[in-house]
């Protein structure tokens, strides 16, 4: 199975989101929805979901929050006991990880302070069931067609712009036609369009 990126990464984007969770929390006086929000409108959020070693290994949850909130943030001591709050970025990050979603369109299917309303019992559960909770409430429309809409192109204007069929492009995006099995030509003609990897298409 395709993930967002190296699971080397993993751990340090659950532990880094979970803490600027809790600190924006219990430090900033933010609720989880607040800090939600402003991180998914923030860079900090793709660097996550790239798994960029420049954030995720070379900055603090302080130094993170401090970019995410536009302000300096001051050094705690880092909370041993895990907070609900903690579990949240946790959680979040695991889920963005194992299903190549953008941390948008989680929060916006799931948001943060109902996921908090799940603490119990799902913190004492394997990530994996949290995740199934989520994928529930996540769209299911195709790679193709959530590419297409992120660009703002219609399925004529992407089929004019590419030179892939608007048919073609309707059946890859219901699944009538599986676009994992396109020839290499159609699939570089739709990714470039995109400015996508065709990679991000057959996910």
């Amino acid at each position: 199975m395709i993930h967002a990126y190296d699971e080397y990464y993993l751990d340090m984007s659950q532990r880094k989101l979970a803490s600027m969770f809790e600190l924006a929390v219990y430090q900033e006086k933010l609720t989880v929805d607040e800090f939600g929000e402003r991180f998914i409108q923030s860079p900090i959020s793709k660097a996550f979901e790239e798994g960029d070693p420049v954030y995720l290994a070379g900055k603090s949850a302080n130094e993170l929050l401090g970019l995410v909130l536009g302000k300096q943030i001051e050094e705690t001591e880092q909370n041993m006991l895990a907070s609900p709050e903690y579990w949240v970025g946790w959680v979040l990050a695991y889920t963005q990880w194992y299903t190549c979603k953008t941390f948008a369109e989680i929060i916006k299917a799931y948001p943060c302070s109902k996921l908090l309303l799940n603490y119990f019992p799902y913190h004492e559960m394997d990530e994996t069931e949290t995740i199934e909770l989520i994928k529930k409430q996540l769209s299911t429309e195709s790679p193709l067609k959530s590419w297409r809409k992120k660009r703002k192109l219609s399925q004529t204007e992407l089929a004019e712009i590419s030179g892939v069929s608007v048919r073609a492009i309707k059946a890859y995006e219901q699944g009538k036609l599986d676009i994992s099995k396109a020839q290499g030509e159609t699939l570089y003609k739709l990714a470039k369009t995109l400015d996508c990897s065709i990679e991000d298409l057959i996910k």
